[in-house]
C-alpha cells in the first residue's frame, strides 16, 4: 500500500470566474499536457455563470504554459470537449447550445439581440498559445421551447433542446464520434432525442454523418407516467463520454438500460455493433453477477483491451445493502461480434464493496498501462449527498484483474474527493478530480500526476 503523488495542478474559482476540469487529458508529442475544460464567467457574484469551452496547456512537470476560453454570446456548453494533436497543430472539438439559464451573465437567449435557435459542433485549430487560428462549424436547428416551472427549472440547458458532444476519438487520420440532438422537455413529450455518429477530417469536413439506429429507451429506471427529463432517453447517459469502442470491423456502442429479450431483469445494457459506415450489424446484451433483482448497472464507461475484449466500469446496488449502498465494479466482456449467443459473457469481474454510495470516475475509469496490466480508479465513502470524507483509490491490475498495487489519495483530509477520469501518460498516470472541504467554504479542481 503506497501513498504518493508526483505533482498536482489545481485551480480555485473566485466569485466572478472559474475553470473546472472534467474532461480527459491528452499527452502531446513533446510531453506537455493538453486539457479541455469548462470556464464560467459572471458580471456579479449573484449571477449564474455561463459555462463555455476552455482549454489549458501544462508542461510535463505540471507548470501552466497557456490557457484560453471561447465564450459566445447567447450560447453555452453542456457537453465535454475533445482535444487532438495532428501534424504539429492542436485541435479542440466542442459543442455550443443556446443558454437558457436566467440571470446568467446577461446571456439568457430570450434577452439576446440575436437569439440562437441552433446548436453547433465546432472544431477549432489552435496555435501553441491556444489562440484560435481556424474554426470549422456545423450548425443544426434545435428546439428552444422553455417549459418554465417544475423539473425544467432545475437544469434548463439540459432540459431544453441542445446539441451534446457525446464522445470522439482519432482513427485513421480522421475524427470519429457521436453527438445527440435533444428536444425540449414537455408533457406530453415533444419527441425523441436522436443520436448521430459522424466522421470528420481535420479540415472540419463532415465525411459521414448518420442517425444511429439506437433505441435509447428509458435508461435503467422504471418510470411512472410523469417521467422526469432526467430519465428520458439519452439523458440517462449524461456525464458518460466513453461508450464507444473501435474494432477491426467497425465499432461497438454500449447503451445503458434493460432492453433485453423478454424484459429480463438480467439485462443491464446493450452492445450495438456497427460497421465502418455506421450500419447496424447486430445487438447483444450485457448481464452482471448481481443477485439483487430489479437493479441494472448505473452510469458506466468502457475501454477496449489489447486482446479484443472490453472493460466496462460502473456501479451497482450492493447485494449486501441494496437500499443504502452501491459497489464499484469492473467487468471484462467477451463482446466478439461472431459469438453465437446474444448474451455477452463475463470473462472476469471485480466488485469493490463499500459502506456508502461510491462510484468509479465519471468520464473514464480504466486505462491500459501495457499489454499485461491496466489502471482502475474510483472514489470511496463519498456518501449519498457527497458529504463524507472520501478518498480516491487507484488500482494497478493485471489482465486477470488481480491487484498488483494500490494507491490511496486524500485519506482523512476532511475533503470530499470526486474523480472524473484517469489517463495513462508515458511516465505515469494522470487523474482529473476535484476537492470540496467539509468544514470550510473551499473547492478546487485538480490535475494530479502519479508516478508509473
Amino acid at each position: 500500500i503506497i501513498f504518493s503523488q508526483e505533482w498536482q495542478f489545481s485551480i480555485e474559482p473566485d466569485s466572478l470566474e472559474g475553470y473546472v476540469f472534467y474532461e480527459n487529458v491528452t499527452e502531446l508529442s513533446n510531453g506537455n499536457l493538453l486539457i479541455p475544460c469548462s470556464h464560467a464567467i459572471r458580471n456579479t457574484p449573484q449571477e449564474y455563470g455561463t459555462m463555455s469551452p476552455s482549454i489549458m496547456l501544462l508542461s510535463r512537470d505540471g507548470e501552466e504554459l497557456a490557457r484560453n476560453y471561447f465564450f459566445r454570446p447567447g450560447y453555452c456548453t453542456i457537453s465535454f470537449g475533445q482535444v487532438f494533436e495532428k501534424d504539429n497543430a492542436l485541435y479542440y472539438l466542442t459543442a455550443y447550445t443556446p443558454e437558457h439559464t436566467k440571470n446568467c451573465f446577461n446571456n439568457h437567449f430570450e434577452n439576446s439581440d440575436n437569439p440562437p435557435s441552433d446548436g453547433k459542433l465546432v472544431l477549432m485549430k489552435l496555435d501553441d498559445q491556444l489562440n484560435m487560428e481556424e474554426c470549422y462549424e456545423h450548425s443544426w436547428p434545435v428546439d428552444t421551447y422553455e417549459d418554465h416551472g417544475g423539473i425544467w427549472e432545475i437544469y434548463p440547458n439540459g432540459f431544453s433542446g441542445n446539441i451534446y458532444l457525446f464522445t470522439a476519438f482519432e482513427e485513421d487520420d480522421n475524427i470519429v464520434g457521436a453527438y445527440w440532438k435533444s428536444v425540449s422537455y414537455d408533457s406530453p413529450s415533444r419527441g425523441n432525442d436522436t443520436l448521430f455518429f459522424f466522421r470528420m477530417n481535420f479540415d472540419g469536413e463532415m465525411l459521414l454523418k448518420k442517425v444511429a439506429k439506437v433505441d435509447v429507451g428509458k435508461g435503467n429506471r422504471y418510470l411512472e407516467e410523469e417521467e422526469s427529463a432526467n430519465d428520458r432517453g439519452l439523458k440517462t447517459n449524461y456525464f458518460r463520454g466513453d461508450h464507444f469502442v473501435s474494432t477491426d470491423y467497425g465499432y461497438i456502442f454500449y447503451v445503458k438500460g434493460d432492453g433485453a429479450p423478454n424484459n429480463s431483469y438480467l439485462g443491464a445494457g446493450r452492445a450495438m455493433y456497427y460497421d465502418k459506415d455506421f450500419n447496424l450489424l447486430r445487438t447483444r446484451y450485457v448481464k452482471f453477477n448481481n443477485p439483487y433483482h430489479g437493479e441494472t448497472i448505473g452510469d458506466f464507461n468502457v475501454c477496449r483491451s489489447n486482446h479484443n475484449t472490453t472493460y466496462l466500469s460502473s456501479q451497482m446496488r450492493s447485494p449486501d445493502d441494496p437500499s443504502g449502498d452501491e459497489d464499484c465494479c469492473l467487468y471484462e466482456l467477451d463482446d466478439d461480434i461472431n459469438a453465437e449467443s446474444n448474451w455477452i459473457d463475463n470473462i472476469n469481474y471485480i466488485h469493490r464493496k463499500t459502506d456508502e454510495w461510491d462510484q468509479p470516475s465519471f468520464m473514464s475509469s480504466v486505462d491500459l498501462i501495457d499489454d499485461n496490466s491496466l489502471c482502475y480508479v474510483y472514489e470511496l465513502y463519498q456518501g449519498l449527498g457527497g458529504n463524507l470524507d472520501s478518498y480516491l483509490v487507484i488500482e494497478h491490475l493485471d489482465n486477470n484483474l488481480d491487484t498488483i498495487s494500490t494507491f490511496y489519495y486524500g485519506v482523512d483530509n476532511r475533503m470530499q474527493e470526486r474523480v472524473y477520469c484517469i489517463k495513462r501518460v508515458s511516465d505515469g498516470v494522470i487523474i482529473i478530480h476535484d476537492k470540496t472541504a467539509l468544514d470550510i467554504d473551499y473547492f478546487s479542481s485538480c490535475i494530479t500526476k502519479f508516478p508509473a
